[in-house]
């Protein structure tokens, strides 16, 4: 195997951008991502710096524990200083001194589309140059560069695991940095990234004659959110080292090879986002992604048996929504997941139906504190589910504060 030329940088400040060269990482959290695009689908047409804006950011801080603050002043208002974070996803439109939500961002704040189905959409449609938030593309244009790159990371993550198997299927942040990003500004061929990154792993080729296209250490931290939002939407699964964020292994978990490559062989004309969406649907990759992904956290979850046993005792055996008592088909669902400290209390959980609690922990369906039942768009169009209760009665064992919070912020 011919080892990998270094790469040239296609224009001296060649570099990728998430959102903002400030990054704040933790915005880029579910709950507070999820949780702030609610307060902005609720407040339409709203100064940023509204009291009732200020209000409900408030509350999400509270709630989620947040690390940033999210309430700021009406000078520094988030959507003044960080509303990039939702514009350059699609979310949120450029309204001058109102919050406008799109309708892609209303179909996720409202949960008619789940939150694999959004991600998934991001993955296929996002380019760099991100027009949204990005001005002067004019050094981008000269040299005709266009990148996808949560595509391009899933794309060398499979070819990886095609070529060199899946043990060796992970990127790292640094491996990013000084491989991928570079190579990407040479539109280099496929096959060239993964060889690459074996090359370098094996010291055969050094890395540090290459171009360095993350100078600062904001740069650095930029390039690892693409990796950050993978991982939070169950695409990847990272794993720490003891060397830090920027050799932290990330490797494809809740999609196969195969599904990377039928996702990459989509192809998309000016669509709104809101159409991509559905089209996306239509492929099952999301249902395939949400499934293995909610299988291998309930795999992960200690004390399932016990909190299974308990769960089932406390419901006489019964399926909340679909009052099935068949022991063999029923499951035990946390209310707030474990991943967001949910505990295995009795009043954290909820006895479900198999398909039932497949559909609750993919955010299918939606139980909110009243006992009213939402349902995604894909769910209500099901003939087997079109059919369930739309209001049930919740146990006074039950604690509602954790459906509130799972309802605002997953």
């Amino acid at each position: 195997m011919a080892l990998v030329k270094p790469p040239k940088r296609p224009f001296p400040n060649y570099k990728w951008r998430w959102a903002t060269f400030q990054p704040t990482e933790s915005l880029n959290e579910p709950p507070v991502f999820l949780g702030v695009l609610r307060v902005f689908n609720q407040f339409q047409n709203y100064a940023p710096s509204s009291e009732e804006v200020m209000n409900g950011l408030a509350i999400v801080q509270a709630e989620t524990n947040s690390k940033v603050d999210l309430v700021r002043t009406q000078d520094r208002n988030l959507v003044r200083n960080s509303g990039q974070y939702w514009k350059a996803l699609g979310l949120l439109e450029e309204a001058h001194g109102k919050i406008l939500v799109s309708p892609f961002g209303e179909l996720l704040a409202t949960g008619r589309i789940t939150q694999v189905e959004f991600a998934t959409t991001v993955v296929k449609t996002l380019e760099l140059p991100n027009k949204r938030i990005v001005d002067d593309t004019a050094d981008w244009d000269a040299v005709g560069l266009k990148i996808k790159p949560l595509e391009l990371i899933l794309d060398v993550l499979a070819k990886i695991s095609e070529k060199y198997g899946s043990n060796e299927a992970y990127v790292t942040s640094l491996e990013l940095v000084k491989i991928i990003i570079p190579l990407a500004g040479i539109k280099s061929p496929l096959e060239n990234y993964a060889d690459a990154i074996i090359q370098h792993r094996q010291g055969k080729i050094d890395i540090s004659t290459w171009p360095d296209c993350a100078p600062s250490s904001n740069d650095k931290r930029i390039a690892r959110e693409f990796l950050l939002f993978l991982s939070n939407y169950g695409f990847c699964n990272s794993i720490q080292t003891a060397k830090g964020n920027i050799n932290e292994k990330y490797f494809l978990a809740s999609i196969s090879k195969e599904e990377v490559v039928e996702l990459h062989k989509l192809k998309f004309v000016q669509q709104e986002l809101d159409k991509v969406v559905r089209t996306i649907r239509e492929t099952q990759i999301p249902a395939n992604v949400e499934r293995k992904r909610v299988s291998r956290e309930v795999l992960e979850r200690p004390f399932q048996n016990i909190f299974r046993k308990n769960i089932l005792a406390a419901f006489n055996a019964t399926c909340i929504v679909t009052g099935v008592s068949i022991e063999n088909v029923l499951e035990a669902s946390h209310i707030i997941d474990v991943k967001y400290h949910g505990s295995d209390k009795v009043e954290n959980g909820l006895c479900l139906r198999s398909d039932i609690h497949q559909l609750f922990d993919s955010r299918h369906l939606r139980l909110l504190p009243t006992g009213e039942i939402i349902l995604s768009e894909i769910a209500a169009a099901k003939n087997n589910y079109s059919k369930l209760p739309r209001q049930i009665k919740i146990p006074d064992f039950i604690n509602k504060d954790h459906l509130d919070w799972r309802v605002k912020y997953t």
